[in-house]
């Protein structure tokens, strides 16, 4: 069963959905809006609904293989590979192609695509940054960011760090960010977690990061 807190946590990740409008449309909104209240629904001013990401989620199906458990977005061609603990589920982000939890130990994960030519005019470094600075921007106290050694993904060049901060009811929470850059997009996958639970999970945590790739259609 999802605590309280869990709620609370997908708060952040509002903004997130709002990538899929480039990037820097969002920063060009967030900076004319700085005194917007955070609790306001800014996805409904900036998102329209031709340039809403609904398109590009595809479904996405857990298959159980020999090695373990492999959830995929075939219509993306994208998978990651679960422990047997974990399971799909929806609703935790409304635009993300793959959505998954170890409800036990209450451990999220998303993953969220963009293609590549809405951002080329950046590089990874940039683009990773951006994203990051938005989810840091949602959080009531930003405890910030530090960057792991993660540099590739399956292959694919990376960006990953760990962003800490606090909710606006204060409760403490811990965020994986990792941006992947391939020909075709730009992939966050984002697992977060109370800072008990990442201490405890964190190697789980990268593991499951370490299994996304892209799959032939």
């Amino acid at each position: 069963m999802k605590r309280p807190w869990t709620f609370q946590i997908l708060f952040p990740l509002v903004m997130l959905v709002l990538l899929a409008v480039s990037c820097d449309r969002l920063l060009r909104q967030w900076n004319s809006d700085d005194e917007q209240p955070a609790s306001q629904p800014v996805e409904e001013e900036t998102a329209p609904a031709e340039t809403a990401p609904a398109e590009i989620a595809g479904t996405q199906t857990l298959n159980t293989t020999d090695s373990g458990q492999n959830l995929v977005n075939n219509a993306i061609g994208i998978q990651v590979t679960l422990p047997n603990s974990w399971s799909e589920t929806s609703g935790l982000h409304e635009s993300a192609e793959l959505q998954a939890v170890d409800s036990g130990q209450d451990l999220y994960l998303i993953v969220l695509a963009e293609d590549a030519p809405a951002l080329n005019r950046l590089g990874l470094r940039e683009n990773a940054e951006n994203y990051r600075s938005l989810l840091r921007s949602q959080l009531a106290v930003d405890d910030g960011e530090a960057p792991t050694e993660v540099a590739f993904v399956d292959d694919e060049f990376a960006s990953q760090s760990e962003i800490r901060g606090r909710l606006a009811d204060d409760t403490p929470v811990v965020y994986l960010h990792t941006t992947v850059v391939t020909e075709e997009r730009y992939y966050q996958i984002v697992m977060w977690a109370t800072p008990e639970q990442y201490q405890t999970y964190r190697s789980e945590l990268q593991n499951i990061t370490a299994t996304f790739r892209e799959i032939g259609s």
